[in-house]
């Protein structure tokens, strides 16, 4: 088999955002981070506080270099493809959060009673569910829906659509899922069918899909929800909510500050160590 090369290399957490965008601009495959509020897989290290560690994945040795040298410290080692392809998943179990029970495809749980069970393949998409980001999203996920059933939800970088597929099941009506990787519309297709739910998959652009909507919910990059800011502000329909995630503390001000330019007032946010989920409101 064709060997895979990872790179590792630990960063500031603040900087952690523009670190995983080179590497993917770099070619990478994929990329896992890790900060210290998050439990690492057997016999992985966590890092320090204020830190975090990516792991970075590369069809060639020559692209891992070349990109490893703008990250003081990075390591390039070759991996083979079956070392990350399946045995990371022996380090993901099933979890709830609120009333959603997420169980990976591979794993046999039973689901609480009452729950809202989503069942997971994320494949070469990214989105397990275990990051404090989808926390924070599944969780207000969860409130907006319980005040608001049968809300219609744009779930906007959908990954492997778990965030979608939940709010369909926590009882959202029509749900738009949107990614720009094909990779991604596929997996979360894939998943949508798995747990037998209606979802609309895309990969076309934020402001070509036809809204408006009661909740839309963004867990992306915080560069990328400031330049989307017009787009996303504009598929949140009167008396609506969107939800922002993938935003570090110190970033609060900025991202915020984009969607109050839009017209959009702020609501009640949510904290998990150094990442902040935002909701703004459309006044009705």
């Amino acid at each position: 088999m064709t060997p895979t090369f990872s790179l590792t290399a630990e960063v500031p957490l603040s900087a952690a955002e523009q670190a995983v965008a080179l590497l993917f601009e770099a070619g990478a495959s994929g990329v896992e981070e890790r900060d210290d509020s998050v439990a690492p897989m057997p016999g992985s290290r966590r890092p320090p506080v204020g830190r975090a560690l990516l792991v970075a994945f590369f069809p060639d040795r020559a692209s891992a270099e070349r990109v490893a040298r703008e990250l003081p410290g990075a390591e390039v080692a070759e991996v083979a493809p079956q070392d990350w392809g399946e045995a990371w998943k022996k380090g993901l179990g099933a979890f709830a959060v609120g009333r959603v029970f997420v169980r990976p495809s591979w794993i046999d749980a039973p689901a609480p009673a009452g729950s809202a069970e989503v069942v997971l393949d994320p494949g070469m998409a990214f989105g397990t569910g275990t990051h404090p980001t989808t926390a924070l999203c599944l969780e207000a996920l969860d409130a907006a829906l319980a005040a608001r059933p049968g809300a219609s939800a744009l779930d906007v970088g959908t990954g492997s659509g778990l965030l979608a597929i939940a709010a369909r099941k926590l009882g959202a009506g029509r749900v738009v899922a949107t990614d720009n990787d094909p990779v991604a519309v596929r997996v979360a297709q894939e998943n949508a069918a798995r747990n037998g739910v209606e979802l609309e998959v895309t990969g076309a652009e934020v402001s070509a899909v036809v809204g408006p909507f009661d909740l839309v919910v963004a867990n992306i990059l915080a560069n990328t929800l400031v330049e989307l800011a017009p787009a996303l502000a504009g598929q949140v329909a009167p008396g609506g909510t969107l939800l922002l995630s993938g935003v570090l503390a110190a970033q609060e001000a900025e991202v915020r500050r984009a969607y109050r330019e839009q017209g959009l007032r702020p609501g009640r946010g949510r904290y998990r160590g150094e990442w902040v989920l935002l909701a703004m409101r459309r006044p009705a």
